[in-house]
């Protein structure tokens, strides 16, 4: 089939559909050119779990259909990301003898030791692979190796991290693409593309946490000496914001969403008067409604405060509590939330940094207002073009990894092209 000339990228939240159209390559000033994005609410999705087919398909073919409409050429394929309860992370360590008398590792040496670890690690027999990320290695008693062909050693070691999918979760959401007649051509953890493109270097390298504040769930993924340290997933999201707004103002759901957007301000800088409301229209009652202000930032807050301190719990754990120089990078939806960056800088006493496309990378051919809920289907796309050599990730060498294990294979996959992909570096 011919190459199209330009790339689509999804992002299918819980909240809504968003999707990217870029050029396929990069223009003579390296810039990625997006040619289009398009966004529609979802349905038959909920945490990124697949709730109900026949919705979650026609959502997909309606905003293919709009894409189609705007870039006037069909839509076959795309890059998906993947998200949400259903990913898991397992941490696992590899280890191989290199016998060779001139004790030069070479690529299948590493090869080795990634599918050694492969093989160490446990919970996954329910599982696919879409991920395996290299830590750390070790040749004999030098740690800290970023990619260790063409070094000497006797004995190299891996320390990994699995980024999995349930099987089912997995099926049904390619079934809900198979239906909509698009090809998966390419499946990411969604933190780990966006993370890779937009952090930058020195943020990798220092330490890092990049946080996506999404509709029903939050994720985050923590880089540091220029690798995945750590990621995972918090079941709470904006949209629990909204329904605490909905309980303590006593209103319906859709009030409270254009509150939260509209009129919810967590600055600890704005003191209240006690009486201070706001007024809007209530299209299902046809009357004003009026709500206080402070009423409205403290039923917000406590929620917020939640998440953060359930982020700040993780990273004590890791031994990472407000041991990040680089910070925390918000993005998603939530994040454009006013004052919710002050609220993150108190509780996670970290630096705290909203990010915002450099235009010197990315050129927008439509409007584009920095919107933060367009960053991860943005990301996929752009992540796709800059590792486009690279990028050879369909899913089928990491399932059929997943599942040789499973069923006790000693066949060995297949990861020469693989590894120069899933290197976190790049």
């Amino acid at each position: 089939m011919a190459r199209d000339p330009y790339l689509v990228a999804i992002d299918f939240g819980s909240n809504s559909i968003k999707l990217a159209v870029a050029k396929d390559s990069v223009d003579e000033q390296d810039k990625i050119q997006i040619l289009a994005l398009v966004e529609r609410s979802s349905k038959g999705i909920r945490k990124g779990i697949v709730t109900n087919m026949s919705e979650a398909t026609e959502a997909l073919i309606d905003i293919i259909n709009q894409a189609e409409s705007i870039i006037g050429l069909p839509i076959r394929r795309a890059v998906v990301g993947i998200s949400g309860l259903g990913v898991t992370f397992t941490n696992s360590e590899g280890l191989v003898v290199i016998s060779r008398s001139n004790n030069e590792i070479e690529e299948g040496d590493v090869e080795r030791v990634i599918h050694d670890s492969l093989t160490k690690a446990f919970g996954l027999n329910n599982n696919e692979i879409i991920h395996v990320i290299p830590k750390s290695y070790t040749i004999d008693n030098q740690s800290g190796i970023r990619y260790p062909v063409g070094m000497v050693g006797s004995k190299l070691e891996a320390k990994t991290l699995m980024v999995s999918v349930e099987t089912s979760y997995l099926r049904n959401f390619t079934k809900v693409f198979n239906q909509a007649s698009i090809e998966i051509n390419n499946q990411f953890f969604t933190p780990l593309a966006s993370s890779s493109f937009i952090l930058t270097s020195r943020q990798k390298k220092a330490g890092t946490v990049m946080v996506d504040i999404g509709y029903s769930t939050t994720s985050y993924i923590i880089w540091e000496n220029e690798e995945i340290f750590s990621s995972g997933i918090i079941p709470i999201g904006s949209d629990h914001i909204t329904a605490d707004l909905a309980v303590g103002l006593q209103t319906t759901i859709e009030m409270a969403e254009e509150i939260k957007k509209h009129h919810l301000n967590l600055d600890p800088n704005i003191e209240y008067d006690g009486d201070e409301q706001v007024e809007i229209f209530n299209p299902d009652l046809q009357i004003n409604e009026s709500f206080k202000l402070q009423e409205i930032a403290d039923y917000s807050k406590a929620r917020i405060e939640e998440i953060f301190l359930y982020l700040n719990k993780e990273l004590r754990k890791l031994g990472k509590n407000a041991q990040l120089p680089g910070g925390a990078i918000l993005i998603g939806g939530g994040s454009s939330l006013n004052g919710i960056d002050e609220i993150a800088k108190k509780t996670l006493r970290l630096p705290i940094f909203k990010y915002n496309f450099d235009r010197n990378l990315v050129e927008f051919v439509p409007d584009y207002n920095d919107d933060p809920t367009f960053i991860n289907a943005i990301s996929l796309a752009t992540y796709s073009i800059y590792y486009s050599d690279d990028v050879n990730l369909n899913g089928s060498n990491f399932a059929n990894a997943g599942s040789s294990r499973s069923q006790g294979s000693d066949d060995k996959p297949n990861f020469k092209n693989i590894l120069k992909n899933i290197l976190p570096w790049g």
